[in-house]
């Protein structure tokens, strides 16, 4: 079981090692360099909280104790959709942002449904949480180094 969480922690924390960058100028410069600092501090603050999660993880920890542990990735996760969608975007990178946060929300929503199968801790529930949160986290880390790629390069074109 603890694969799991160990996948889901990897999964979480490719998207820390993903920053946006800021340049000086003009005003509306500055309301991008202000929505890279908004973007990074969600990311310092998911940061935070998954790693504290994340040391968690053991190989003896019961599937009781696993389910709460997916149940705090979730709410790390569903904390910093909200802030990200809480951020003023520019409308440079509106559609880029989107994907950001609708990689973070499905990412969010396949922990729950990893939650939801746990709940009944059988071998085969296990097994389907287990195939669900590695399939998950594989096209998660593409959506969102996608999305930031895309942000970058366009926060830099002007």
């Amino acid at each position: 079981m603890s694969g799991i969480l160990r996948t889901a922690a990897l999964a979480l924390l490719a998207f820390l090692g993903l920053a946006l960058v800021a340049c000086g100028g003009s005003d509306e410069r500055e309301a991008k360099n202000a929505y890279v600092r908004q973007v990074n501090a969600a990311q310092v603050e998911f940061a935070q909280t998954v790693t504290t999660v994340s040391e968690r993880i053991t190989e003896k920890s019961s599937s009781r104790q696993d389910r709460k542990t997916l149940e705090q990735f979730q709410t790390a996760v569903d904390d910093v959709v909200t802030d990200l969608r809480d951020i003023d975007v520019p409308g440079a990178v509106q559609a880029e942002h989107a994907q950001l946060v609708k990689a973070m929300s499905g990412f969010g929503s396949d922990i729950r449904g990893a939650i939801s199968a746990l709940s009944n801790p059988t071998q085969a529930n296990i097994e389907a949480a287990r195939k669900k949160i590695t399939s998950s986290a594989q096209t998660v880390n593409v959506r969102i180094q996608a999305a930031i790629a895309a942000i970058n390069s366009k926060l830099s074109q002007s």
